[in-house]
């Protein structure tokens, strides 16, 4: 069944990136041909599920679930990414890398008790996460168009495909459907406790589908590029236009004075 999931996905993705292609877009960008969809997805998910459920519902989980308690959750929600981690290294030869996916989850699982405590950080193995769909922006496959996702929310046909094969990984391919979504809701409790009270900044917006979708598009960047000198490379000409620019403005400045 995951398999068909995953041909089907994979052709509309081929379509959807073939249509942005020929639209002139670059990899990073993402097109939006179906807006009227999915802004009233969006109306949907931002105007009944989060007023009725995931704002309350996360409220009580910070109220109740003290911080140390709800960090050792996330720790363990993510240690089952360190085995998909570790192959979406290997295919890119990132040896290295790869192995200290496999150490990290070798480690928690057994010395911190399942994952709840993260013993490898402790230890200088920082958690860096690697997913199939930064595989294939690695391989230059562009996003292709952005979709508001029903309760899932902002996402790409790339990313779409991406969590289906990193789904098919041990251990995630081994789980039951409740399972499953057990670790999608207390994954989004964490992705929406971050954002608690900052309400207002998208309620202030011009139009928060705009800012969610353009905040969204620049985090997928961010993300692709933290672990890629190429971020280095992406900054450096902002950088050089700006100091080019204050050093212009100085000398207008110092000839005024002269």
């Amino acid at each position: 069944m995951l398999k068909r999931i995953f041909f089907i996905f994979s052709f509309l993705f081929s379509c959807f990136s073939v249509a942005q292609t020929a639209n002139g877009d670059s990899q990073h960008q993402m097109s939006d041909p179906i807006e009227p969809i999915n802004r009233l997805i969006w109306d949907f998910n931002y105007q009944v599920l989060d007023v009725y459920i995931y704002r309350p519902v996360t409220q009580s989980y910070v109220d109740w679930v003290p911080g140390k308690g709800r960090q050792a959750i996330n720790n363990f929600v993510h240690n089952f990414d360190e085995p998909s981690t570790m192959v979406n290294n290997l295919v890119q030869l990132e040896l290295k890398h790869s192995v200290r996916a496999l150490f990290r989850f070798s480690v928690n699982s057994t010395f911190g008790l399942l994952g709840f405590l993260d013993v490898a950080e402790k230890m200088g193995v920082e958690r860096r996460r690697e997913t199939f769909s930064n595989v294939l922006g690695r391989w230059s496959v562009p996003n292709g168009p952005y979709l508001m996702l029903p309760v899932l929310g902002p996402s790409s046909t790339r990313k779409l495909v991406g969590n289906v094969v990193d789904g098919l990984y041990f251990p995630g391919s081994y789980f039951t459907t409740w399972q499953t979504y057990t670790l999608m809701g207390l994954d989004g409790l964490d992705k929406r406790e971050s954002v608690l009270g900052k309400e207002p900044l998208l309620e202030q917006s011009l139009d928060p589908y705009i800012y969610i979708k353009e905040t969204y598009i620049q985090y997928e960047a961010f993300k692709f590029y933290s672990h890629n000198e190429n971020i280095n490379q992406s900054m450096q000409p902002k950088s050089q236009q700006k100091k080019e620019t204050l050093n212009a403005d100085l000398e207008d400045f110092m000839d005024e004075i002269n």
